[in-house]
């Protein structure tokens, strides 16, 4: 960066010409923000790119879930926490609530099931 009043060179981003004290110019704003929500320094960030993303997942593991809920509901449940907490697509949250609430169905039903008095 030059000095508009005496011409010497200065350092880049100098407000001050070091040789004369002209003012030599206001260093460049720092660029605003990108939109969105802002991320802390050390949180890590997902990057989901959709455009090449496939079915959220096979028929057989869906239909897999539910029925091994029906036997172990635990099963439907615990996929269905993980799904729902870690969607990264409508597809994916859709389906871990799905699995979440037949696990917990089967679960009540289970407990009204064994709760019945004879």
């Amino acid at each position: 960066m030059f000095c508009p009043q005496c011409g010497k060179e200065n350092e880049a981003g100098a407000r001050f010409c070091g040789h004369c004290g002209a003012a030599v110019g206001e260093p460049a704003p720092e660029p605003p923000p990108a939109p969105g929500r802002p991320v802390a320094p050390g949180e890590p960030v997902r990057i989901v790119d959709l455009s090449r993303a496939g079915p959220a997942v096979s028929p057989g593991l869906k239909w897999g879930v539910i029925a091994a809920s029906v036997v172990f509901p635990i099963v439907g449940m615990g996929m269905g926490l993980y799904y729902w907490m870690r969607a990264e697509s409508p597809e994916k949250l859709a389906l871990g609530k799905t699995w979440f609430f037949v696990g917990l169905g089967i679960t009540v039903f289970y407990f009204l099931l064994g709760t019945e008095q004879y």
